[in-house]
């Protein structure tokens, strides 16, 4: 995973995550990132500072920053956000972005992992899909260039 900074046509900054650089390609190509702030699809990556590694300073990243160079999340784990009651545009947002991915896929249920498979190799034809996949499917799509999206979980969704 690539984590990027972006900034959208209107000036807006803000990061997200990547299997890739040819998801970011592609997610950009297809305008499927846009700005969390304006909604502008038009989103390029930010100017970035290289992170120095210094020999005087403890290796341990400050409270709630990823240490330098770190871009895979530990085996088992998930990245994760706590969004508290008073954040409702972020689950607005959240809930939006789950609302259209359900009415622009097909679901294939527990089939998942093999149509995704089947669809990046040529062997069915290119459509939305949307299912369930183990975290090792998951992992295994991603390493092999099959670009996949986690799709919110709603406090709705848990019950």
């Amino acid at each position: 995973m690539i984590r990027f900074a972006l900034v959208c046509e209107n000036g807006h900054g803000f990061e997200s995550w990547f299997a890739s650089n040819d998801s970011y390609d592609f997610q950009i190509e297809n305008n499927l990132v846009s700005c969390p702030h304006c909604n502008a699809a038009k989103v390029s990556k930010a100017v970035m500072a290289p992170a120095v590694a210094r020999a005087d300073r403890a290796s341990a990243a400050a409270p709630g920053q990823e240490p330098a160079g770190k871009q895979q999340t530990p085996a088992g784990k998930q990245n994760v956000a706590l969004i508290g009651e008073g954040d409702r545009e972020l689950r607005a947002l959240a809930q939006e972005l789950h609302a259209k991915i359900i009415a622009a896929t097909d679901d294939v249920g527990e089939q998942f992992p093999q149509e995704a498979r089947r669809i990046h190799d040529g062997e069915a034809p290119e459509r939305p899909i949307r299912g369930q996949a183990s975290p090792e499917e998951a992992r295994a799509l991603i390493e092999d260039g099959v670009s996949i999206l986690p799709m919110p979980i709603l406090p709705d969704d848990r019950g």
